[in-house]
């Protein structure tokens, strides 16, 4: 598949910002956060908000919709629905991945890339991409957007483990990160 050309880019940094801070406060305040200790909690640490990682895939959609195990960090599997396959230049580098699609239409990128784990979690970050991102054969994604999953935060939770073919073989300095 073809590698799509540049588009202009929809997200600002006032943008993320604005979603950075709201998951701090769901993380500090909400019932469903994975912290143990929500009163010292000050905030989430991130990288600085950077265009240049946010990338215009090709997409080349799955043969047939099929769900299949992703391994978690219990060790169980979760059914995830196969989208299929995206492409994209990055850093100098021909980045192919596998994308997931949840129920709600909505889809899923988990990843590995050279930050982990010393500057980002040891077992992967996430990036959730609305299905608006989707452009008939191209998906936006916006690695500022990467989180890490609540495993991360409290081992009580189990997270989905990113598949071998989702390491990036070069640093995404952008999202959330360790310190």
């Amino acid at each position: 598949f073809s590698i799509p050309t540049a588009k202009p880019v929809e997200e600002t940094g006032s943008d993320v910002l604005k979603i950075r801070k709201d998951k701090d406060v769901s993380f500090k305040e909400g019932e469903e956060s994975p912290l143990k200790d929500k009163a010292s909690f000050k905030g989430l640490n991130y990288y600085a908000f950077n265009k240049e990682y946010i990338v215009d895939f090709a997409l080349e959609k799955a043969e047939k919709t099929e769900t299949v195990d992703i391994k978690m960090t219990d060790g169980t599997t979760e059914k995830l629905i196969l989208f299929g396959k995206i492409k994209g230049e990055l850093q100098n580098f021909t980045i192919a991945l596998t994308i997931y699609q949840r129920e709600n239409g909505d889809f899923f990128l988990p990843f590995k890339d050279k930050t982990a784990p010393t500057e980002t979690y040891g077992g992967g970050r996430y990036v959730d991409i609305p299905l608006n991102k989707l452009n008939d054969k191209t998906i936006l994604v916006d690695f500022n957007q990467a989180y890490f999953p609540y495993c991360a935060y409290n081992p009580t939770f189990t997270c989905p483990v990113p598949p071998k073919q989702n390491d990036i073989p070069t640093r995404i300095p952008a999202g959330e990160r360790n310190f």
